[in-house]
């Protein structure tokens, strides 16, 4: 293969190493170790903590505090223990205990591994061993016998030049290139902030940098070599990828050796960036503005450029090297220190700490002999506190697994009551957050049917709504929308129509005079003076009145935006869209949408008299991750437009025609109403109630009725997680509560978003209803009656469902297990940089992950996935995406399957599925939420909930 084929080869494969975040407008959850997903969970988050550097488990400190509360228990310990050893438990080691013993008491007590200086301030300045003096001796005594052959341990060789001039030296590059290069690419992708816009962005990153870059005399000393690089690459017309290959020349990289590492290691240095870089390339459509020319691989080049030079200017400094760069690793590594392997003292103290664990008395280390203390010390090597946190990991994943599948196998066990003269049927997104809605919803009013479908409801689209400046795509990521449809004002008087468009005409103009000028010299010094104290009039509003302020805002509003605005869904084709191939849909289009989500759901043939479509979405103030509040089957956006275009459709008589033709018949008697839940405020908004036909709107006012009661008990649970809040909360007090939150100015948790998340059912409401699962569930709605004998549309649930809960659940847990590393850690230094992330201060990598605010109140567990239906039809509908088999099989999910009748588990596990028993085959029973979870603020474990004797 040619070198330069190769090299971009090797980046594409590198890219998806890389953050899979885009643009944070329309921030998407994915799996942030999604490379690795090839792996089994437990290597592979290992794996990836070693190359990115971060934790894959909580800390031991951690674990040993929730098996103090109980939310582990000893029982859960021995379960896994017993599960990962095997009969090799039950094996003598070194005549000092069994395997499982060592193992046991290593996982109860403190067992750190002290080494060095360390170590040596350990024993001289603490009673570590003071204590126990007699066993200490002895175990010195007992290494003192004992002959090791291993050699030294070897850290794994660091492929960048980098690595090792900051191990030999102190002196790091990355210091000098890193400011450098993240101004530049920002500079590049920027989306509206910076005034001056970069040279030749259309041309790409290579280029634009050396239109920007000539040598000049006032340049520091290595930038003006990198500035003399560029101009020699463009007067040769070197292009990116050549440029690339010459410098891993320059560099002494091993084509065939080293290439595919060395470029990993270098993308990775900087990955916010370069990923960013990747994803606008990949995925344009999501930029918010316009995107540029972006390329990985001109990302690349630049960086080794500027590498190139940053090492030989510090190599010089430090070392006084003025060779070749191809020559600096190997000089570097002559100079390295070796490592050393652990000294004597360090693996008494270690064989010290286990006969303390274990009760033994000094003479049980004085009768070893050398033989025998050697399989003792490693045997502790073996159970490193890496294997130790992994294990603990198990049995806290454990108990929270118990506590679910008792709960659905108790629920399973009772008669499944059918709701009798169904009042409405409400179909909602799966977002585990609208569980406990539906739930609230259920208490209020026992005669509706709630349901769960991905919250795009079918509809995959680019959307432009009436006030927006461009289209964005409303459909999972995996999607890439054919259709754009926009929203139009409806007809109104043409004078009406002028005044709007001159009013948004004049203040577009003033606002955006304002923030251009404000980023000058002459006129930000003017506005600052003239403006600065009328804008705190505004600020100081929003601090104290944030509720008054929200409502003169939108008053103000409507002066801008007209009354009414229609969808327009229709095939256009004398109207090119912006986005996609077509504008509008087929009518035949719009009946395979709605038929298949009327199938899917299990409703086709038992429709309500009113059925409400209820997209989700979350508004919130002063919050630079607000997408990610939003609908992630929505690719980050709002569901309300999706769930609207739905109702339309499905209202519409040539699609109903159009099915009844096909075998689905719509009655005349039903109607669909497309509305939103704000989840970070709790309201909800029916859309085009104007369109209502009149024998509906009676129906249609209990609906709102309803939905108005428990919204508010909604908020009421929700506030129970929230801090500093009084206990005793009314209903009332609790909504504008949450009202409030996500109107003030300075609130850091508007709402907690998917930090609950860690179960997806799918299956019939009937299996589920009734159960408080603390908003802690995606809910799937699955007729396993309704399917046919292969399983089409439980396969094509999965396939739709099971990747999107998945990447949800661990992006919360990477997060959470390490929210500096995998997660962008706290918000309290974030800036918004380029309109596409945040970094913190004015200079950092861009920060991918979810702020720790987000994710604090959350238990890092994989997702366990309870499906109703039989093993075989599930083995099935897995083996027909890759992915989903992927997920499962490397047990990145966990899996378990319900009986369609009756209330038999099976989990599935690495050697088969086995059939679960549960524990706790009874719940606790209450009359509402309410009464279960007021006063309380921790996770709760699910409990049964008697809706038919709830007070309204």
């Amino acid at each position: 293969m040619h070198r330069v084929a190769f090299l971009e080869e090797i980046v594409r494969r590198t890219a998806h190493l890389l953050p899979a975040q885009g643009p944070i407008s329309t921030f998407i959850h994915h799996n942030t170790l999604h490379a690795f997903e090839h792996l089994p969970f437990e290597g592979a988050v290992i794996e990836a903590g070693r190359l990115f550097g971060c934790e894959p488990f909580l800390e031991k400190e951690r674990y040993r505090r929730e098996m103090v509360r109980g939310r582990i228990r000893q029982e859960d310990v021995d379960a896994v223990l017993d599960q990962e050893l095997g009969e090799e438990g039950e094996e003598r080691v070194g005549g000092l205990a069994t395997r499982r013993e060592i193992r046991l008491a290593m996982l109860r007590d403190r067992f750190p591994e002290e080494s060095g200086p360390a170590l040596s301030w350990l024993l001289a300045e603490t009673p570590a061993v003071t204590r126990n003096r007699p066993l200490w001796e002895a175990a010195l005594d007992a290494v003192s016998r004992t002959v090791f052959s291993s050699l030294p341990p070897t850290p794994d060789e660091p492929f960048r030049h980098r690595d090792l001039l900051l191990d030999v030296t102190g002196a790091d590059s990355d210091d000098l290139v890193h400011p450098v290069l993240i101004r530049l690419t920002a500079s590049f992708l920027d989306q509206g902030l910076a005034y001056w816009p970069l040279p030749g962005r259309e041309a790409g990153f290579f280029r634009s940098v050396s239109e920007l870059y000539r040598p000049s005399r006032f340049l520091p000393g290595w930038l003006r070599r990198f500035a003399l690089d560029l101009s020699a690459a463009s007067q040769r017309r070197v292009t990116p990828a050549e440029s690339a290959v010459d410098s891993l020349d320059r560099l002494g990289v091993s084509e065939k050796s080293e290439w595919e590492p060395f470029v990993a290691a270098t993308l990775l240095a900087l990955r916010g960036f370069a990923g960013m870089m990747w994803q606008i390339e990949s995925r344009p459509d999501r930029v918010p503005v316009q995107a540029p020319k972006a390329s990985l691989l001109d990302f690349l080049a630049i960086r080794l450029l500027l590498e190139i030079r940053a090492l030989e200017d510090l190599a010089r400094k430090t070392l006084g090297f003025h060779g070749e760069m191809r020559e600096l690793r190997e000089e570097l590594r002559r100079r390295r220190s070796p490592p050393s392997a652990p000294s004597a003292e360090a693996l008494a103290y270690r064989l010290f700490l286990l006969a303390q664990a274990l009760d033994r008395p000094p003479s049980s280390l004085s009768r070893l002999t050398a033989a025998d203390a050697k399989p003792i010390l490693d045997e502790i090597e073996a159970f490193s506190a890496l294997s130790r946190r992994s294990l603990l990991h198990l049995a806290y994943e454990r108990r929270h697994r118990i506590e679910v599948l008792d709960a659905l196998s108790a629920r399973a066990g009772e008669p499944c009551e059918k709701t009798r003269d169904v009042m409405f049927q409400a179909v909602f997104c799966i977002d585990e957050r609208e569980e406990s809605i539906r739930r609230h919803l259920e208490e209020v009013e026992p005669r509706c049917e709630t349901f769960g479908a991905a919250g795009f409801f079918g509809v995959a689209m680019y959307y432009r709504g009436v006030a927006d400046a461009h289209a964005r795509p409303l459909c999972p990521i995996a999607i890439e929308p054919e259709h754009e449809v926009i929203e139009v004002p409806e007809a109104e008087r043409e004078v009406d129509l002028k005044r709007r468009r001159a009013i948004r005409r004049l203040l577009g103009r003033l606002v955006h005079e304002t923030r251009v000028g404000s980023r000058t010299f002459t006129r930000g010094t003017l506005l600052t003076a003239l403006l600065g104290i009328a804008t705190a009039i505004p600020l100081t509003f929003r601090v104290l009145f944030p509720r008054l302020t929200a409502r003169l805002r939108t008053g103000a509003s409507r002066l801008l935006k007209p009354a009414r605005a229609r969808l327009v869904l229709e095939r256009d084709e004398t109207r090119k869209p912006s986005l996609g191939k077509h504008s509008g849909f087929t009518v035949s289009e719009m009946a395979a949408i709605v038929g298949s989500l009327l199938e899917d759901v299990g409703i086709s043939d038992r429709l309500a008299r009113v059925v409400i479509l209820v997209g989700h979405g979350s508004r919130s103030l002063n919050n630079p991750h607000e997408s990610a509040h939003d609908c992630g089957a929505c690719g980050g956006g709002r569901g309300g437009p999706n769930a609207r275009a739905f109702a339309q459709m499905a209202n519409d008589r040539r699609v109903r025609e159009l099915l009844r033709e096909q075998g689905g018949a719509i009655p005349d008697s039903t109607w669909f109403v497309g509305a939103y839940h704000d989840s970070c405020d709790d309201s909800v908004t029916l859309a085009d109630r104007d369109l209502v036909p009149p024998e509906f709107r009676g129906k249609l006012a209990l609906v709102e009725n309803a939905f108005e009661r428990a919204r508010a008990r909604n908020a009421h649970e929700r506030c129970r997680r929230f801090e500093f809040l009084p206990s005793g909360l009314t209903l009332e007090a609790a909504l504008a509560h949450v009202e409030r939150r996500s109107e003030d100015l300075a609130q850091p948790r508007p709402e907690y978003g998917h930090a609950t998340n860690a179960v997806c059912i799918i299956g019939r409401r009937s299996r589920s209803r009734g159960l408080f699962l603390d908003r802690r569930a995606f809910l799937v709605s699955y007729d396993a009656g309704r399917d046919d004998g292969e399983g089409s549309i439980l396969a094509r649930t999965l396939e739709a469902v099971v990747p999107v809960v998945a990447g949800i659940n661990l992006e919360y847990y990477f997060s959470y297990v390490d929210p500096v590393g995998y997660g962008c850690s706290t918000k309290l230094p974030h800036n918004i940089t380029a309109l596409l992330g945040v970094m913190d201060g004015h200079a950092s990598d861009l920060r991918t992950g979810l702020p720790w605010q987000m994710v604090e109140i959350h238990e890092p567990v994989r997702l366990l996935v309870v499906v109703e239906t039989t093993v075989a039809l599930l083995e099935r509908a897995l083996a027909r995406d890759p992915r989903l088999f992927r997920l499962a099989n490397n047990r990145w999910i966990q899996l378990a399957t319900l009986g369609p009748s009756g209330n038999e588990i099976r989990l599935r596990e690495p050697t088969g599925y086995s059939r679960y028993l549960p524990e706790r085959p009874v719940l606790e029973r209450f009359v509402s939420s309410r009464d279960w979870y007021e006063g309380k603020s921790d996770p709760l474990p699910p409990a049964r909930i008697s809706p038919e004797h709830a007070i309204s």
